[in-house]
């Protein structure tokens, strides 16, 4: 299914790109629209309250859009800076790749409140219109309130993306075009929180990492903080690429740069100034790459609260044995480190020195003390009065269901056993079943069970067998299931 990329990759090619002649840089004609921070509007009360150091982040802040507009003009005849609150949408029209840097302000969405102020709902915050499909990248945490709005993969996974890179897919253009990145390793820790995931099971205790960020937020000095979307699922080969990894608390494979659509997602949070000369480099390539990308049409769909297979396949290695010892060790390392940090934290405030926000929570926050039945706390109250503590019960459960779960309909998380589909015998993803559910029709074998299968998991809803067949017959190389869209195979573009 890559053909899709391949025109996007000829453009890629031949757009007109900056190129190196003697250490002289030839500046590219590509127009560019950067949406910073205005240096002088002061932190939101979000940005006060997360902040382990408000003074650094407003020093940082004051630097932050001059520094990106000098550093962009070095490689781009064309620059304009705007400041986020100036930002319409129906600016990058102009332009060949808006940059956004900042948080944009929603136009839909957000908190629902009744005639006396109370809060009754949540509707996701919407920030650009299904109508732009501009070629965007988004930098760190904004990012994901974009995504999401948008229904992307890039998604607001966690707030916790250090300074280095990992795993990265170094044939990708963003290494390669117009300049050739030299990536260096540096060995490096290996996260405790990867390897107790099912990903990172078999990673030693180190493992190569590419400096991206002269500084990160984990040197404990104030840095702002970089942004992971969820990993699983990301790469999909239709609109969707997966690039690259980051140390983070989320597992091995979360994005920390990748590509839907018209956007692309750098999570790193590093202004140029503190950006090591390789990640600029790769910064600028992936403009020239993402430039194409103008007018690209969103195909895939990530909708929120939709549960993925592979986060039960998560599950699954949570509950077995191997899995929850891996957990249970990384925990209670973990209880030992947050015994040490609420002990300096009292010490702090006992010497009459001002605890921050974040200070308060962590201070306040219990010592956790995780037993077994902590890998169970996800699981459906239906499954534990019937397994109780038969631990192997949970995860053979979930061996035998695996190719035949699926995200039920408006129910924020939840999944359920396809019977039907586990009946003939056919995993949910393969248009096999399709194809069994319409031959079962034109036969009047078991309709009912061959209509719930249809109506499930397409976006059809034919009355006759006929209609059926003629629709599968002549779309069935086009259909993708997406789990994303809701267990559905969708359609792709002629």
């Amino acid at each position: 299914m890559k053909y899709i990329f391949k025109n996007i990759i000829l453009l890629v090619l031949t757009t007109t790109i900056s190129i190196s002649v003697l250490g002289q840089t030839k500046k590219s004609d590509l127009k560019i629209l950067y949406v910073g921070t205005n240096p002088d509007k002061p932190l939101s009360e979000r940005e006060l309250k997360y902040s382990a150091n408000p003074d650094r982040k407003i020093e940082l802040q004051k630097k932050r859009a001059a520094d990106f507009d000098q550093f962009l003009k070095q490689y781009f005849n064309s620059v304009t800076t705007v400041y986020g609150d100036d930002y319409k949408e129906t600016m990058s029209a102009n332009y060949d790749v808006t940059i956004i840097d900042t948080y944009l302000k929603h136009y839909a969405g957000g908190y629902e409140k009744d005639s006396t102020g109370q809060i009754t709902g949540y509707k996701t915050r919407k920030y650009l219109t299904e109508n732009f499909n501009h070629a965007t990248i988004m930098i760190g945490e904004p990012s994901a309130f974009i995504g999401q709005g948008r229904q992307l993969k890039i998604d607001h996974l966690c707030l916790c993306l250090d300074a280095h890179a990992h795993s990265m897919k170094l044939e990708h253009a963003i290494f390669n075009q117009p300049y050739k990145v030299a990536v260096t390793y540096e060995d490096r820790k290996t996260p405790d929180n990867y390897k107790a995931r099912y990903g990172g099971r078999d990673l030693g205790d180190t493992m190569p990492m590419w400096r991206i960020q002269t500084e990160g937020y984990q040197d404990g000095k104030g840095f702002p903080i970089g942004l992971v979307s969820t990993g699983y699922g990301f790469d999909n080969g239709i609109d969707a690429e997966w690039i690259s990894s980051g140390a983070c608390a989320k597992g091995v494979e979360a994005t920390a740069i990748g590509r839907h659509a018209n956007f692309f997602h750098w999570g790193f949070a590093a202004a140029p100034e503190y950006m090591t000369n390789s990640a600029k480099l790769t910064f600028i390539n992936a403009i020239h790459y993402i430039a194409p990308f103008k007018g690209a049409k969103q195909i895939t769909r990530k909708i929120k609260g939709i549960q993925l297979r592979e986060y039960l396949r998560e599950q699954q290695w949570t509950v077995s044995d191997k899995g929850s010892e891996a957990w249970l060790h990384y925990l209670n390392k973990d209880t030992l480190q947050q015994r040490i940090t609420k002990e300096k934290l009292k010490k702090k405030k006992d010497s009459g020195k001002t605890l921050n926000d974040l200070e308060k929570m962590q201070l306040q926050s219990p010592i956790r003390k995780e037993t077994r039945e902590w890998t169970i706390r996800h699981e459906p109250d239906s499954l534990k009065q019937i397994f109780k503590n038969n631990w192997a019960n949970y995860e053979n459960y979930y061996k035998e269901n695996m190719p035949y779960f699926y995200g039920v309909k408006d129910e924020w998380y939840k999944v359920a056993v396809d019977n039907d589909a586990k009946t003939l015998g056919i995993p949910n993803y393969k248009i096999e079943l399709l194809d069994t559910a319409v031959r079962m029709l034109l036969k009047g074998d078991r309709v009912e069970i061959a209509k719930r299968i249809l109506t499930k998991y397409t976006q059809e809803s034919f009355e006759s067998a006929k209609d059926w067949a003629k629709w599968l017959k002549n779309n069935r190389s086009r259909l993708y299931f997406s789990e994303g869209d809701g267990y559905k195979f969708i359609m792709l573009p002629n």
